[in-house]
């Protein structure tokens, strides 16, 4: 690939300028063996990235874009969170005292007591980590439109009853 007047050849074919006569030796070097048609597309490809502009603020961040991420993150953050408190709420549990020092016959009011079977950090380390799987799970969920499939499954078995 040390010929420059195939990369000449190459760069007008891309940039659209090249007459018949360089169309038709394009053509002829191209098909010539598996090896060219491959260089071409690497040199075709990194042409292209080149030559694209940034898209602008306003087009990169429309209605759907920021619907489809708030929707997703939202839906993500949600569940990821009910989650974690549910992991937090199951290592805790409340037991009702009835007697004690202060109230030793029981005639004074019922007193709520909290009882954590396990130590604060690592429920609260756990409920994060949990969390933060469920939140990915979820943004995966949307991200490889699998939700699609559940709607329509839904959607199916709604029309069928």
């Amino acid at each position: 690939m040390n010929d420059p007047k195939i990369l000449v050849l190459i760069s007008k074919h891309i940039s659209n300028e090249e007459t018949l006569e360089e169309k038709n030796e394009f053509t002829n070097w191209l098909n010539e063996n598996k090896e060219n048609a491959i260089v071409f597309e690497k040199i075709k490809n990194t042409w292209l990235e080149i030559e694209q502009k940034p898209t602008p603020f306003y087009k990169r961040f429309n209605k759907n874009y920021l619907t489809k991420v708030v929707i997703q993150k939202t839906i993500g953050n949600l569940v990821g969170f009910a989650v974690a408190m549910l992991v937090s709420n199951s290592f805790t549990h409340y037991v009702t005292e009835r007697r004690n020092i202060k109230n030793l016959f029981g005639l004074a009011g019922r007193k709520k007591v909290v009882v954590n079977d396990m130590p604060e950090w690592f429920q609260y380390g756990v409920s994060v980590i949990l969390g933060f799987l469920v939140l990915e799970f979820i943004n995966h969920f949307f991200e490889s439109k699998k939700h699609i499939f559940v709607w329509n499954f839904i959607k199916d078995k709604i029309h069928k009853n």
